[in-house]
């Protein structure tokens, strides 16, 4: 293969985790759709893994149970071969929400915060990359009280 088209393949996976955390950031369904492999395997900590259908379901998920979400891609390293890919990517998830003291008469907000290492596999369909499976590793969990901007 081309080392050119090798490296377009490269940037277009690395773009690939990019896009997954702003779709979920900004529940922006129609992409984090088009993400995936229709065949997609999610796994995450002990629970079973996830097909698609559960799998478009994760931004609505998250917004349930948290005011906002901000995702942060750090450190990739990506392997092309062909029409397949592996990955592992570095993530720092913060996790806004807000609780209470007092009988829930004092209001504070918080950030749940995650160190997360996600172990990947690519396929390119119909000229695109997508997610074939990602399976999220947290490797450390903590909570800081945070004060929301204004806006």
């Amino acid at each position: 293969m081309n080392p050119l088209d090798t490296l377009l393949d490269e940037l277009a996976v690395r773009d690939l985790s990019h896009r997954y955390a702003m779709a979920l950031d900004k529940n922006d369904v129609e992409i984090w759709r088009s993400l995936f492999s229709r065949d997609v395997v999610f796994e995450s900590g002990s629970s079973a893994p996830r097909g698609y259908d559960d799998v478009v379901r994760i931004p609505e998920d998250q917004l349930k149970r948290y005011a906002k979400t901000l995702h942060s891609v750090t450190t990739q390293q990506i392997r092309v071969d062909g029409d397949t890919a592996t990955g592992e990517v570095y993530c720092i998830a913060h996790h806004l929400y807000e609780d209470f003291h007092q009988n829930e008469r004092l209001p504070f907000d918080l950030a749940h915060n995650f160190l997360i290492r996600y172990e990947d596999e690519y396929v390119r369909e119909e000229g695109r990359w997508v997610f074939s499976r990602r399976r999220i590793l947290t490797e450390a969990r903590f909570v800081h009280q945070i004060i929301p901007s204004a806006t």
